[in-house]
């Protein structure tokens, strides 16, 4: 009975923990508290705007940035991305 009453604390405090820290996901770095994926502006290529690679090999990297959905090929271009986002932002705003 013990154990089942911790292990119910434990699950509460996780909830909890949650609901103060809120979602740290990459999915909505940069979005607003109380903006929505409808809010978020739609990348507009069909290519990667860090390594200009087509989307053909493997699944994009999808994830939002400052209020713009961002695709990449790979995981490295995020790498390079994460390093300097106004650049790779500035490049997206000029291919407009």
């Amino acid at each position: 009975m013990k154990s089942a009453k911790i292990l119910l604390l434990t699950a509460f405090a996780g909830v909890v923990a949650f609901s103060i820290v809120g979602c740290q996901s990459d999915q909505h770095a940069g979005m607003n508290h109380g903006s929505t994926m409808a809010d978020v502006k739609p990348y507009p290529l069909t290519k990667c705007i860090v390594s200009d690679d087509a989307f053909d090999h493997g699944t994009p990297v999808v994830f939002v940035y400052q209020g713009q959905e961002i695709k990449l090929c790979c995981q490295d271009c995020r790498k390079d991305f994460d390093k300097d986002p106004t650049k790779y932002l500035t490049k997206l705003a000029a291919s407009k």
